[in-house]
């Protein structure tokens, strides 16, 4: 089983997919005129901030996975096969950088 983290620009894989609700972050309400302080309580940023500390580090792998430049740019071939191993390889090269990077800290 996996985890979900999306940010507020994913909402509608809640509906569309029925997941649930706690894999988003919490939204501000909206300011009304007769409800002038709309802010989050203080557990809901907490948990925004912890949905958000995790979160960062997939964006980060990501990025990390784009710099090999086969991945970041428009990829045009056909087969479906290759995409698996062109994002493998960018996710192993990432993957051998962070160990490399972990040995020359100790």
């Amino acid at each position: 089983m996996f985890e979900l983290l999306a940010d507020l620009g994913y909402l509608g894989l809640v509906s569309d997919y029925d997941l649930p609700a706690a894999s988003l972050p919490h939204r501000k309400p909206r300011r009304r005129k007769k409800c002038t302080g709309a802010v989050l309580s203080d557990a809901q940023r907490a948990a925004n901030c912890a949905h958000a500390r995790r979160r960062d580090k997939v964006e980060h792998a990501i990025s990390g996975a784009k710099r090999l430049g086969c991945v970041a740019q428009t990829y045009r071939n056909k087969s479906t096969s290759f995409n698996d191993r062109i994002m493998a390889i960018a996710c192993g090269i990432w993957n051998w950088h962070l160990t490399q990077k972990r040995a020359n800290l100790n």
